[in-house]
């Protein structure tokens, strides 16, 4: 096979093509083999994806009155941060994302969640804090609402007018 493509400087380039035009069918199959190879390899990956980000876990973090930490204390949470994706294991980095909000509650005060993979659990719920006591909450997709829309209806006909 590969002594055809070595006669030397000067017919090295006939007997490239000769050699492609005569498995040509079989280069053919090899890339569509390759393609479809990849497109199971990329279908699978991004499975993987949505079944990480369908499973979190979301920790709400609420801290008492005299809560003051010390420099020490937010560099320990931040590294505890830092392990929560690595102790979820193989996941895609989307999926093993940890993900800080801050924000107000109804009284405003300051409500402080974290939300990271559901095998990393333990390590959110690990209160990094003395003061600070961790509560698990649900995790569901924020709802969005417009001002005079309809609301889009999913399922079948849902495109039909």
């Amino acid at each position: 096979m590969f002594d055809v493509l070595w006669e030397g400087p000067i017919g090295a380039g006939e007997a490239v093509w000769s050699w492609v035009a005569a498995h040509a069918v079989e280069l053919l199959v090899l890339g569509v083999l390759a393609g479809v190879a990849g497109a199971a390899v990329r279908l699978a990956w991004r499975r993987r994806v949505c079944a990480g980000l369908r499973n979190r876990c979301r920790v709400e973090l609420v801290p008492s009155s005299s809560f003051d930490p010390g420099r020490a204390e937010i560099d320990w949470f931040a590294e505890r941060l830092a392990a929560a994706s690595a102790a979820a294991g193989a996941l895609p980095r989307r999926a093993s994302a940890v993900r800080v909000w801050m924000g107000g509650d109804a009284e405003g005060l300051l409500a402080y969640r974290v939300e990271g993979p559901e095998h990393a659990a333990s390590v959110l719920r690990t209160s990094a804090y003395a003061e600070v006591e961790a509560a698990r909450t649900p995790v569901r997709p924020p709802r969005i609402r417009f001002e005079g829309a309809a609301p889009v209806r999913r399922g079948p006909g849902a495109g039909e007018a």
